[in-house]
């Protein structure tokens, strides 16, 4: 006895029944006779068995389920083991039917008629849960599906087969009650499968007894050839093959001779048949090359040189230089055809072959990737000329711009849009055409002789070069740098905003499409560089425009102001200006934050940290915010050499209060209450308006500009103290300035024995002054106006110190009337003492000798008490705001 036959490799591992089986292993028998046995997963498999040698065996898989051993047994060494495993599933041409049929594995021949046989994947099972799919257009997207399921597949006849995978795929969006119905379907089919192998053999009964039928004669007619010629038949059938083969060859003696004539005729005809293709070359050359059929050209070209390119024959010689001239002409032609633009790259790519199996002798693709550089070079300065010639004659025939600021206001004009769309487009499309183009030629695929080295480094300059002048044009397009406009401001000013911002978005989604399709390109980072600088320099411009064009309004708010009083702050009554400062800086910020702030597909941030983007627009925001404070300062400035001291104070300001219509200007107002409202414009703004401001940028995701904005308060604070010592200058001073007159009109000396029962009337006159001027300066600052009060009354208890302490009372009656008035005034405007007027007071007090007489105390008091009575009206109006009033 030999060794065991040992199994140790099988493939498939796995099948339905009637899978064809390789099996491999050791000790497989020495001969077809020595195989007495096979069986795989416990199923009988011998008469299907093909023994190929002693290490393989093909056969045929049974009805088997499940996993099992391959045994073989063979006469020499007996039954054998196993090391690897057989799994048999029952598979079906549909998901729910059984099928007897056999598949072989040989892929089937084709047809005679030239028709293929359908693939095996164009057949779609139906669905297992027998639910219908149809108007169910979405679909599970497949990524989501190998991440869920990564070892799994969704096939009903894969190994891996998942469930989920199916069920997401087919039935993500069906409703959980048909996914239960579907069950239920499945498990009826799954029942009516496990009547097993009983119910396949009643399905096919017809074929399974006409089987039994086929081996039952097959070993009748075995038997009845053994009783015939015996056991060994192999004598009787030499014998009757050698007496076959001399009866054919007497038989077909006559025809192989007839045959032999037939292939020498058949030669010769052959031999007339090549001639002719050579002869009718020429002219069959002309018509395909009429009907553009290059190929057919090639093939027979090189089919003709191949047979006739070595012949002696003069006559093949002078057709072969026939059409060797017909073919010169054709590459000719071919050539002029691929350099000539435009052309698309498939076509171009089908002259380069053809010029290639003509063996060309230049570079035929080279010459082709400098023919579409030049093309599109020319058809970028031709979009150029196009465009600047139209929007030339649009600017004749409306007559509104001047060519030499053609640049500049221009930049914004419905043509220049057009003229980036075009550009742009220009560059993706020849660049889509030319990159690939170029890498198939440094592929290989497309020259016909090894490339030079140094071509790479032309390219990449070639296309540095294309890119570099796309660049140059749109910035002469679109980024204004002429001087009359800085950086375009002065051409957008003449544009509406939704026009502006409108034009903006589209110019730059044109650049920005073109970028996308140089990345799609991979083409190197230098030239893909240059077009993210234009894109991002274009972003700038774009933001410096909205400031610029918001600083320029800013700018023009002198010409807006009416005076018209729009609010009371607490602040001060305050016009439109801080209002509309907001609303110009909050457009520009808005159209920045939805036009450019967001950046594209591999763009850099626009206002990135320490970059000269984020520096600009704190450097306009300080510019616009500035140019307000001067539009405030001009304001004040403005009041056309008004007179304040050619009148007494009182009749002044009675007139500036109750004939304002005969001495103001602009709209009504005095320069005084606009000098005040002013004021109040600009407190407002400082402690109101900049915070809101602060409040946009942070809204709209932009660095605070807190530099702009300190340097806008510092300049306002300045303005404020400005308009308050100029309101001091033309009210306080004329105030000061009538005191000492009043104080001694009429010479009038006081007798030291008279007895005094009130003030001068210089005291009354300061008061009423006061009072006029609070009345004024309440009317328009309200709770601020206390500021411009104080101010004037520590100018007048300065006036009171120096008369004081130039005129000093040298009777008793003279010092206790000084007293009696420092002590009035001082009663008067208590509320608007500052520690520095208080002094000045209590110096002019301290020059008086002291009350020593409780008579004259009293007599103080009582008149102070009467002056309350008599003013208390005037008291309260000097004393408190108009709101309280």
């Amino acid at each position: 006895m030999g060794p065991p036959p040992v199994v140790t490799g099988i493939s498939p591992k796995e099948g339905p029944p009637g899978t064809r089986v390789t099996i491999r292993g050791e000790f497989l028998g020495i001969s077809v006779t020595d195989l007495i046995g096979l069986k795989i997963c416990g199923c009988d498999c011998l008469l299907s068995a093909e023994w190929k040698s002693k290490n393989k065996i093909v056969a045929r898989s049974g009805p088997c389920k499940g996993r099992g051993d391959i045994i073989v047994t063979t006469k020499s060494g007996g039954e054998g083991t196993s090391t690897v495993q057989f799994r048999g599933y029952h598979e079906s041409v549909g998901p729910m039917k059984e099928s007897a049929v056999w598949v072989e594995e040989a892929a089937p021949p084709s047809l005679p008629w030239g028709r293929r046989p359908m693939s095996p994947t164009a057949y779609t099972p139906p669905d297992p849960l027998g639910l219908s799919t149809e108007g169910d257009d979405y679909k599970f997207p497949e990524e989501e599906l190998h991440e869920l399921f990564p070892d799994g597949s969704g096939k009903l006849s894969d190994e891996n087969f998942q469930p989920g995978w199916y069920l997401l795929e087919h039935h993500s969006n069906t409703s959980y009650e048909d996914l239960k119905a579907g069950m239920v379907f499945l498990q009826r089919k799954v029942e009516g499968q496990k009547e097993g192998q009983l119910s396949f053999l009643k399905a096919n009964t017809g074929a399974v007894m006409d089987q039994l039928d086929r081996l039952v004669l097959l070993k009748n007619m075995y038997e009845e050839d053994q009783r015939k010629n015996g056991r060994e038949p192999l004598p009787s059938l030499q014998s009757a093959i050698e007496e076959s083969i001399s009866l054919a060859d007497s038989l077909f003696s006559e025809i192989l001779s007839r045959k032999e004539n037939a292939d020498k005729t058949r030669e010769a005809l052959s031999l007339l048949t090549r001639h002719k293709f050579l002869f009718q070359l020429p002219s069959s050359i002309d018509k395909n090359i009429k009907k553009k059929e290059y190929d057919l050209v090639v093939n027979d070209y090189t089919r003709a040189k191949n047979l006739f390119g070595n012949t002696d024959v003069k006559l093949f010689q002078k057709i072969l230089a026939e059409i060797d001239k017909k073919i010169e002409d054709l590459k000719e032609n071919l050539f002029n055809r691929m350099k000539t633009m435009p052309i698309n790259v498939q076509e171009q790519t089908k002259y380069i072959r053809l010029l290639i199996s003509l063996n060309w002798d230049g570079d035929a693709a080279w010459t082709a990737i400098l023919s579409r550089k030049d093309y599109l070079m020319n058809l970028m300065n031709k979009v150029k000329e196009h465009f600047k010639k139209k929007e030339e004659q649009e600017s004749n025939e409306k007559g509104r711009r001047k060519l030499r600021d053609w640049e500049c206001e221009g930049s914004w004009t419905a043509t220049r849009a057009d003229w980036c769309g075009a550009a742009c487009g220009a560059l993706a499309s020849e660049l889509h055409a030319l990159w690939p183009l170029a890498r198939r030629y440094f592929a290989g695929e497309l020259a016909g002789q090894p490339t030079l080295p140094q071509r790479h480094t032309d390219l990449k300059e070639m296309i540095i070069a294309m890119v570099e002048s796309f660049s140059e044009q749109m910035r002469g397009c679109l980024i204004c740098t002429g001087a009359s406009g800085g950086a375009g401001a002065g051409g957008a000013a003449g544009v509406a905003a939704d026009v502006l911002r409108a034009r903006l978005v589209a110019n730059l989604r044109h650049l920005r499409d073109a970028y996308d399709s140089l990345l799609k390109l991979d083409l190197p980072s230098q030239p893909l560089s240059i077009v993210e600088k234009v894109i991002f320099d274009y972003r700038v411009h774009g933001m410096t425009v909205f400031l610029q064009r918001a600083h320029k309004r800013v700018k023009g708010l002198s010409e807006k102001e009416t005076w018209k009083i729009e609010e009371f702050s607490d602040y001060g009554a305050i016009t439109n200006l801080p209002h509309l400062l907001e609303s110009y800086v909050n457009d520009a910020l808005s159209a920045i934050h939805k036009c450019v702030l967001r950046s594209g597909r591999r763009e850099s941030p626009l206002l990135a940290a320490g970059g000269e983007p984020l520096a600009a627009l704190q450097r306009h925001t300080q510019h616009t915010l500035l140019a307000f404070v001067a539009v405030l300062r001009d304001l004040t400035m403005h009041h056309e050499d008004q007179d304040f001291n050619n009148t007494s104070l009182s009749v002044a300001l009675d007139q500036r209060l109750e004939e304002s219509a005969v001495e103001t200007v602009s709209a009504g107002r005095s320069w005084q209450q606009r000098l005040l409202i002013a004021g109040a414009n600009a407190q407002y703004t400082r402690r109101r308006t900049l915070a809101n401001i602060l409040t946009a940028f942070e809204n709209y995701e932009m660095p605070k500009p807190l530099q702009a904005i300190q340097a806008t308060k510092d300049e306002l604070s300045a303005l404020e103290d400005n308009i308050a010592e100029m309101y001091l200058e033309h009210k306080g001073d004329p105030l000061v300035g009538t005191i000492e007159p009043s104080m001694y009109m009429g010479r009038h000396h006081t007798d030291a024995d008279t007895l005094l029962d009130d003030a001068r009337p210089y005291v009354y006159e300061i008061i009423n002054n006061l009072i006029a001027v609070h009345a004024e300066v309440d009317s328009v600052c309200g709770a601020a106006s206390s500021r411009y009060v104080r101010d004037i009354c520590e100018t007048v208890c300065e006036e009171l110190a120096r008369l004081a302490a130039c005129a000093p009372a040298r009777s008793r009656a003279a010092a206790f009337q000084a007293r009696l008035e420092y002590s009035l005034l001082r009663l008067a405007v208590a509320d608007h003492l500052t520690r520095k007027a208080e002094n000045y007071l209590m110096e002019a007090l301290a020059g008086l000798p002291p009350l020593d007489n409780e008579e004259d105390k009293k007599r103080l008091d009582n008149i102070i008490q009467g002056f309350k009575k008599r003013m208390e009206l005037q008291l309260t109006s000097l004393n408190c705001n108009m709101e309280t009033v």
